[in-house]
């Protein structure tokens, strides 16, 4: 499904096709950079950094990952 009208579809593909390997990469890094300050701004600000870097890696790769890489925090974290 697409709600995208097909011109701007077209323009936008044209445009990322003209666009160098490093300006694509930039423009994926500024992306997740983004997502990442969404995620921070919606967490409780009284989480202590250890405890944000683990919700953080939970929201974005899941919950058996997070387990996995803060094993020693893992009660804190909800099943």
């Amino acid at each position: 499904m697409t709600d995208t009208d097909p011109g701007v579809e077209a323009f936008l593909d044209a445009r990322y096709a003209a666009m160098t390997s490093s300006e694509r990469l930039m423009m994926a890094l500024k992306m997740f950079e983004t997502a990442q300050q969404i995620v921070l701004s919606s967490l409780d600000a009284s989480l202590d950094e250890r405890a944000r870097r683990r919700e953080m890696c939970r929201r974005f790769y899941g919950d058996d990952l997070a387990r996995a890489a803060f094993a020693d925090s893992h009660s804190a974290m909800s099943p």
